[in-house]
C-alpha cells in the first residue's frame, strides 16, 4: 500500500525543484504559449498570398479586369515581373508561383473570332497549392469573362480556352514535395539535437573539465563534437536519396554535388544553434528540451507543412531568419527544378549569413561559459 505522506513529500520536492529552475519554468509555460500563437495567428492551411504574373497587352481592357479581379480576391498578389519570352524562368527563379499569359491581340476580339485562349503556367512543387491555384484562376477568369460578355453583344456561350501547364511536378505527387523537405529536417535533427546533447553530456558527466584542461583548443573541441554528427547526417541523407529513388522514382535533377554543397552550408548554421543551446543547458535533458523548442517552430515555419506564403506579413520575418526555410526551398529547387543558380546563390548567401552570425554568437557564449 503506497504511503501518501511520502508521495506528498516527493510531489512538493519535484514542484519546488522544477519551478526553481528558470530554464525549465520557461520551457514548461512559455513554449506552449508560443506554439499556440503560431498555430492561431501565423499558420494556416488555406492557400493565399499566391504570387502571380499576368502578361497581356496594356490596351486589353478585359485582361486588365481579370488581373484586377485576381488581386482583389485576396488569394493573389502581383509578382511584379517584367514581360519575358521564357515564362518558365519566372517560375524556376521563384519570382512567381503562376503566370497567366493572355493574347496580345485582345481577349474580346479573339472571343468574337471564336479563338480566345489563355495560358496558365503553375509551379507545382507544392501539388496541393498548385491544384488550388488552378481552381482559383479558372473560377475568376470564368466569372469575369461571363460578366463582361453579358454587357456586350457577344453571346454568353462564346468559349474561352484556358490551357493549364503544370511545371516541375506534372503528376502532382506529394512525395516529390515532401521527400526533399524530410531530407533537410533529418539533417537538422542530427546536427542540432544530437550535437547539443553530446556537448551537454560532457558537462553533465564532468568530463568537460578534463577536455578544457587538456592541450586542445575550443575550436578543436567543437569541431570534434560536431563533425561526427554532421557526417552521420550526410550519410543518412544519401541513404534517403537512394531510397526515394528506389521507392518513389525521385531523381535529383540538379545533381548530388549541388545538394551536398547546400547541406554543408546549412550544417554551419545548425551546429551554431546546437553550440548555443549547449551553453544554456546544464544537463542532457535540458539540451533535448532546448533542441525541441528550436526544432518545432523551425519545422512549422520552414514550409515543410504550411507554406510560408500563408504566414501574415507581420510574422513572416520569423521564417526569413530560419535556416531550415532556406534549406528546404533550395533542396526542392535542386531536386525538382535542377537547381536554378539565382535561387541557389540567394539562399546560400542567406544560409551563410545566418550561420556566420550564429557561429560567432555561439562560440562567444561558449567561451564565456568556459
Amino acid at each position: 500500500m503506497p504511503r501518501f505522506s511520502i508521495i506528498k513529500a516527493f510531489f512538493k520536492k519535484e514542484i519546488a525543484q522544477t519551478l526553481r529552475d528558470k530554464k525549465m519554468f520557461g520551457m514548461i509555460f512559455f513554449a506552449p504559449i508560443i506554439q499556440m500563437a503560431l498555430f492561431g495567428f501565423a499558420l494556416t492551411s488555406e492557400v493565399k498570398n499566391i504570387s502571380i504574373s499576368c502578361i497581356y497587352s496594356q490596351r486589353d481592357v478585359l485582361a486588365q479586369k481579370i488581373e484586377t479581379r485576381l488581386l482583389e480576391s485576396g488569394w493573389f498578389v502581383s509578382a511584379k515581373t517584367a514581360e519575358r519570352i521564357d515564362y518558365s524562368k519566372i517560375l524556376s527563379e521563384r519570382k512567381a508561383e503562376a503566370v497567366l499569359v493572355m493574347q496580345s491581340q485582345g481577349l474580346l476580339k479573339e472571343i468574337e473570332r471564336g479563338s480566345a485562349q489563355i495560358q496558365l503556367l503553375i509551379d507545382a512543387v507544392n501539388p496541393q497549392r498548385a491544384v488550388q491555384i488552378e481552381n482559383y484562376v479558372k473560377n475568376i477568369v470564368s466569372q469575369t469573362v461571363s460578366q463582361e460578355l453579358s454587357n456586350t453583344a457577344v453571346g454568353l456561350a462564346t468559349p474561352i480556352d484556358l490551357k493549364v501547364q503544370i511545371l516541375y511536378n506534372p503528376s502532382l505527387e506529394s512525395a516529390f514535395f515532401m521527400i526533399p523537405a524530410l531530407l533537410g529536417f533529418i539533417l537538422c535533427i542530427f546536427t542540432v539535437m544530437l550535437t547539443g546533447i553530446s556537448l551537454s553530456k560532457e558537462k553533465e558527466s564532468g568530463t568537460f573539465e578534463k577536455l578544457i584542461s587538456s592541450p586542445v583548443t575550443v575550436w578543436e573541441i567543437l569541431l570534434g563534437k560536431t563533425l561526427t554528427y554532421s557526417l552521420l547526417g550526410f550519410i543518412v541523407a544519401l541513404v534517403m536519396i537512394f531510397a526515394s529513388y528506389i521507392l518513389f522514382g525521385i531523381t535529383v535533377k540538379g545533381g548530388i554535388l549541388k545538394l551536398l554543397f547546400v547541406c554543408s552550408i546549412f550544417i554551419v548554421s545548425s551546429c551554431s544553434v546546437a553550440i548555443f543551446i549547449s551553453t544554456l543547458a546544464k544537463t542532457q535533458q535540458q539540451a533535448m528540451m532546448g533542441s525541441l523548442i528550436f526544432l518545432f517552430p523551425a519545422l512549422l515555419l520552414s514550409g515543410l507543412i504550411f507554406p510560408v506564403e500563408n504566414i501574415p506579413v507581420y510574422a513572416r520575418w520569423i521564417a526569413y531568419i530560419n535556416p531550415l526555410y532556406y534549406l528546404l526551398e533550395t533542396l526542392r529547387n535542386i531536386v525538382l527544378k535542377g537547381g536554378d543558380w539565382v535561387v541557389l546563390i540567394k539562399n546560400c548567401f542567406a544560409l551563410g549569413l545566418i550561420g556566420t552570425v550564429l557561429l560567432i554568437f555561439g562560440v562567444k557564449k561558449f567561451n564565456s561559459k568556459l
